[in-house]
């Protein structure tokens, strides 16, 4: 079956929405309620958490909010979130992986999923090389 994990590409193929907005330009949540698993992984060998982040962002019924650019300090990850709330929530992740060069080959490996999810319910979005835990909340 088909699917949005792409491997190994040399340069990244994101289309960037014109309507992007830096995440530095949102206010920044409290608390993040994704602190218990963001210890959990970092605790466990196997995993490297590269980001934990979470903003403030209102989305009208109906309509959709602006993509948010989402960059890690190292520039390891890189892509946009975008939320859209119609009949439906939907949560687009379009993200690009960028681990140290193997072999002298910069690989990238992109996540690019569009999720129907639910208020307040905890998402893994999954590629074989890396993932993102996410959770919408109401304000």
């Amino acid at each position: 079956m088909p699917n949005t994990e792409v491997f190994e590409q040399t340069e990244s193929q994101i289309e960037w929405p014109a309507d992007l907005t830096e995440l530095s330009a949102y206010k920044k949540a409290d608390t993040l309620s994704l602190d218990d698993a963001y210890a959990a992984l970092s605790k466990d060998p196997v995993y490297t958490p590269v980001m934990h982040v979470a903003w403030l962002q209102t989305v009208a019924e109906g309509a959709s909010g602006s993509p948010v650019h989402i960059q890690s300090a190292e520039g390891v990850l890189n892509g946009f979130v975008h939320i859209q709330r119609g009949q439906t929530l939907q949560l687009v992740v379009d993200l690009e992986y960028k681990p140290a060069q193997i072999n002298n080959e910069a690989l990238v490996y992109r996540l690019n999923e569009n999720r129907r999810i639910k208020l307040n319910e905890v998402h893994y979005l999954d590629h074989p090389k890396f993932g993102v835990v996410a959770k919408v909340s109401q304000l």
